[in-house]
């Protein structure tokens, strides 16, 4: 990124995946997404935040993977984090934990993602297992909500293939993320960090 001082944008997925089948929906399809969301952003104009990938492991197993990215990067500025690992269908809508209840960020997603048919939703962001870790130190996060229709038909199973992601659904998905990180990089937002969490 541009400023140093503006904060790390922390996005991923996880590399394991479930010992019955391959793991193409839970979770390459997240690593894919947000991978392909980063080298678009690295592709076109520098950001103002540095935008940081991370491929974790043993999430699986227990988490492991974020708890060791807190434990080694928890002091850095972080300005937002989120993660995708929930299949490789279509965005529908997103949801944000800041610090201000009244931050122009997130009129400024709303503005970058209706184009693509996704509307902000009411409820606090949680992350996932991954960037947990992260939002439990106060690190505002947002997350982006995807079809999970056939989600729970195949995940965990012998069927979690690469046979079964919809490359259409997951063009519009890395559309959104892409949207997402352009926005949230380059946005006038300070976002502060949230008071640390006691669950998640």
């Amino acid at each position: 990124g541009r400023d140093p001082s503006a904060g790390i944008v922390l996005i991923g997925g996880h590399l394991d995946s479930w010992d019955l089948g391959t793991g193409a929906i839970d979770d390459a399809a997240g690593v894919a997404i947000t991978t392909a969301a980063a080298k678009r952003i690295l592709e076109g104009q520098k950001p103002k935040r540095t935008i940081r990938l991370v491929w974790f492991g043993a999430e699986e197993p227990g988490g492991f993977g974020g708890a060791a990215y807190a434990k080694a990067h928890g002091t850095e500025k972080h300005a937002m984090t989120a993660e995708a690992d929930f299949g490789g269908d279509r965005v529908w809508s997103f949801r944000t934990s800041l610090a201000d209840p009244k931050s122009p960020l997130r009129t400024e997603l709303t503005n970058a993602l209706a184009p693509l048919g996704i509307g902000p939703a009411s409820g606090e962001a949680h992350g996932g297992t991954d960037v947990g870790p992260m939002v439990l130190l106060g690190t505002s996060v947002i997350d982006l909500e995807q079809d999970g229709t056939r989600y729970f038909d195949i995940h965990h199973t012998a069927d979690d293939t690469l046979d079964q992601i919809d490359r259409v659904q997951l063009g519009q998905a890395i559309d959104a993320w892409s949207a997402m990180l352009r926005t949230v990089a380059d946005s006038a937002d300070p976002l502060a960090s949230l008071p640390p969490r006691t669950g998640h």
